[in-house]
């Protein structure tokens, strides 16, 4: 059945540009993979723009081309990290369609292409940012409440990713550990539920839902619905940042980063922080995945996270 669809598209893309980002696309989408699908889209849409045609060939691809493609991007005033994401997504559809054979391998024309993302902003921030959320008065403002509670749950969490929060049911809580896979990388974590985590669990429990946080209206919603809920919540986590005595940028991202920076301060072993984080990128990380105790993790985010658990005690959750 694979070898049937390798063909199907070979014969298929074999076109053009366009038509063979398209299909690996749709390809990406159809393996669960909806964000890389969505960028392959974006650039295509980019692509379709700059070659004002809907059919190129990918032999016509040089770095001519490329460069006057990053040129076309640049004069279109987006930031250096979304040129750079339209072309490193287009150099890895090309370089899909060499190693396809769709195209010979000759000069690479995307090598004197030297973008390289930046950080536009902290993706980390320290205890004292966190203490100021915790002491905002959200009182009458129950949607930034609610961003907080799931920015701190999420830090308690070892830094639990939004996607996985947002996908999180009653089947994930086993007694006092939630036991889930990521949605990305399909690593199984587990964290052991603290008594602040629960009162948030508790305070946002829906007999009526099988989800733990009304974040989505159903645990099998549209990839589109988690996108909106996402857009959502980083506009929620900005007006918060803007209300800090110093403000900051806050997105769902800053609450996993600071865990790990926060790990890495107390002089936690990269081992350690790749498991709580489900990294599978580090081979260390991956050969210690069997026997690492659980209450290492434990014993190292009740450390962390500390401030947090007893402001969350001394604030009785409400409905």
């Amino acid at each position: 059945m694979v070898i049937q669809q390798k063909r199907e598209k070979k014969v298929y893309t074999s076109r053009d540009v366009l038509s063979y980002m398209y299909c690996l696309e749709k390809e990406k989408y159809n393996s669960g993979k909806k964000g890389t699908a969505g960028l392959y889209k974006a650039t295509r849409n980019q692509l379709e723009q700059f070659l004002g045609k809907s059919q190129f060939s990918m032999k016509r691809v040089n770095s001519h081309l490329v460069q006057d493609f990053v040129a076309y991007l640049q004069s279109l005033s987006l930031s250096q990290n979304s040129v750079s994401n339209y072309t490193s997504i287009f150099r890895a559809a090309y370089n899909a369609a060499v190693s396809e054979n769709l195209v010979d391998p000759g000069e690479n024309p995307f090598q004197k292409v030297y973008l390289r993302p930046i950080q536009t902003y902290k993706r980390s921030v320290g205890t004292d940012v966190i203490k100021e959320m915790t002491r905002l008065d959200l009182s009458g403002k129950k949607n930034l409440n609610f961003a907080r509670d799931l920015f701190l749950f999420s830090f308690m969490a070892c830094g639990m990713a939004f996607v996985d929060l947002a996908h999180l049911t009653r089947a994930n809580v086993r007694g006092n550990v939630l036991v889930y896979y990521r949605v990305k990388t399909k690593t199984e974590i587990r964290v052991t539920i603290t008594p602040g985590m629960r009162r948030l669990l508790d305070k946002y429990a829906d007999a009526g839902s099988d989800l733990l946080f009304p974040i989505l209206n159903s645990s099998d919603a549209s990839y589109e619905s988690y996108k909106v809920a996402l857009r959502t919540y980083n506009r929620r986590l900005g007006t918060i940042g803007n209300m800090l005595p110093a403000p900051v940028k806050l997105t769902s991202y800053v609450a996993r980063h600071s865990w790990a920076m926060r790990a890495k301060e107390n002089s936690v072993s990269v081992t350690v922080i790749g498991q709580a984080l489900g990294h599978t990128s580090e081979k260390t990380t991956q050969f210690y995945l069997s026997s690492l105790d659980q209450t290492v993790i434990d014993r190292v985010n009740l450390k962390i996270i500390n401030f947090v658990e007893q402001w969350i005690g001394k604030n009785p959750c409400e409905k």
